[in-house]
């Protein structure tokens, strides 16, 4: 079989595919596209990769020259990206397309890093080897696999591998494929294909010390939080279908999503931290999280959720709630189980001050998507899988599985009740985007706030404390923006509680040092 080239993770916006297979660097051509070689680092003169059946070797691409009719080494050639070569032989399979020609040639070369070319980094090339076609050349369409040792004084230094293809008279073309080079990948997408720093890599996967945050642990580099370093505010209403008293505090939990992500810009673990501040309902409800798009196969484990002995949901081995289409955790199913209630004929837990604060203490649940270095069968997950539009959290009703309350054009899960939708209040007849919205104006029964904000007194209606948020609702998003800040403006304190949090919990953490990817 065929080993796949090697890629490499762009950070900040644009993501290729995988680009490391351990102490090689490869090329087979299957990805069809010159183009994306190039995002790659690799460089190409005259060569393209191709289906063409004349110079095919294997796969549904190769690599095919233009006709090879120069014996200069800069007219057709393939440059590897930036490498730091390893002890062993250069491999490679090759052929020609059958055309009649003088004579054929593969040079062997490496390039030389020049700290002081700042636009390419290449000094010095020096030949070290050749492959020569037997001749004659018309008609010859075998392949040859090839075999080139790598020389002793480039071990270990910094160099590009330079490919050029050779010849004279007439018109055959070279087909290249399944070349590997012993050594590890040094090119850097991001500071135009320049070799990465020399700095430190005690773990050794690629990344700089003083660039990441995990640099003793091989499989991890970077954090990536949203809402953002902070925790943000889910508010619910648990009386969905009907409006219910509107006070948004029958479930209050504060959140922050960390994708742990590899050298490969692949995600390693999905690190979820609650905060559970208030309950004012009656009810037991629980608390959902839906991670759309992400498939279930892709979750290895998952720890840290609560449920009770008898819990109404039926859970995979994998830790995850069994029979969804995405992978849905339940952090807990009954908020008993992460918040005391403080009895003495209390409704709710921390929404009503004559009755005291109940401590609030951080959840933490790690979902696991790669383990050293390995992922489940379904493949790895990028940061731009599990971006703030695939995070779906939902509140379960007094125990009833059927009944999920989601944020405002939020799908619900398969185990919802369906025939609930476009009953009392509800509006969600009208198509996807009304989902979870009043029929009348809009208004949802679960709000995503990207801070931490105070949540309202039992039985004061949002639009007490809040006094934009109707006109924020209304407007669909167009005006007052940032009516949940502070400010006489947006806000009435007095009805307004913050529930005391854990000692000792950090809410804002040091930020991570080096690229942190968005």
């Amino acid at each position: 079989m065929k080993k796949t080239a090697i890629l490499i993770y762009i950070m900040g916006l644009i993501a290729l595919p995988s680009l490391a297979q351990e102490n090689t660097v490869e090329i087979d051509a299957e990805w069809g596209d010159r183009d994306e070689y190039f995002a790659a680092c690799w460089g190409m003169g005259a060569v393209t990769t191709s289906d063409n059946g004349g110079t095919l070797i294997s796969g549904d691409y190769s690599l095919r020259t233009n006709q090879v009719t120069n014996e200069s080494n800069t007219a057709t050639w393939i440059k590897s990206p930036w490498l730091t070569l390893e002890a062993g032989n250069i491999t490679f399979k090759t052929r020609l397309d059958g055309n009649a020609g003088g004579n054929r040639s593969i040079l062997m070369q490496v390039i030389s890093f020049d700290a002081e070319n700042e636009s390419t980094g290449e000094g010095d090339v020096e030949k070290f080897d050749s492959f020569d076609f037997p001749n004659p050349i018309n008609k010859q369409t075998e392949i040859h696999e090839v075999t080139v040792k790598v020389p002793e004084k480039y071990i270990g230094e910094t160099v590009k591998v330079f490919i050029s293809f050779v010849g004279s008279g007439g018109s055959a073309r070279i087909g290249l494929d399944e070349l590997v080079i012993p050594g590890k990948y040094a090119s850097d997408p991001s500071e135009s294909c320049l070799p990465v720093s020399q700095k430190k890599d005690t773990d050794g996967d690629g990344v700089a010390d003083e660039e990441e945050v995990y640099p003793e642990d091989k499989y991890k580099a970077f954090n990536n939080y949203f809402p953002g370093p902070d925790f943000g505010t889910l508010m619910f209403e648990d009386l969905w279908p009907a409006r219910g008293d509107y006070d948004f505090n029958d479930l209050v939990v504060d959140y922050r999503i960390n994708r742990i992500t590899d050298a490969k810009g692949h995600v390693v673990e999905v690190v979820v931290e609650l905060l559970t501040r208030a309950a004012g309902a009656g009810f037991s409800n629980g608390f959902g999280i839906e991670f759309t798009g992400l498939s279930p196969e892709k979750v290895i484990k998952v720890v840290g959720t609560k449920t009770k002995s008898e819990t109404i949901h039926k859970f995979a081995e994998n830790g995850l709630e069994a029979d969804n289409e995405f992978a849905t955790i339940i952090p807990f199913d009954d908020v008993d189980l992460v918040l005391t209630h403080p009895g003495q004929g209390a409704l709710g837990i921390n929404t009503d001050p004559k009755f005291g604060f109940q401590e609030v203490k951080l959840q933490t649940i790690v979902i696991t998507l790669k383990e050293e270095g390995e992922t489940q069968g379904a493949g790895p997950t990028r940061l731009a899988d599990l971006g703030m539009e695939n995070f779906n959290p939902f509140l379960i009703v007094n125990q009833k599985r059927g009944i999920e309350v989601h944020l405002p054009g939020k799908k619900p899960t398969k185990h919802v009740d369906e025939s609930i939708f476009g009953t009392k209040e509800d509006g969600s007849t009208n198509g996807s985007d009304s989902y979870y919205r009043n029929k009348e104006n809009g208004l949802p029964w679960a709000m995503n706030v990207p801070v931490s904000i105070p949540y309202m007194i039992n039985k004061v209606p949002i639009t007490k404390g809040y006094t934009r948020f109707f006109d924020w609702v209304v407007s669909g998003g167009e005006s007052h923006t940032d009516w949940y800040q502070d400010g006489r403006e947006n806000r009435n304190d007095q009805y307004m509680l913050n529930a005391q949090l854990e000692e000792n919990i950090v809410l804002v953490p040091t930020r991570p040092r080096g690229r942190v990817p968005r």
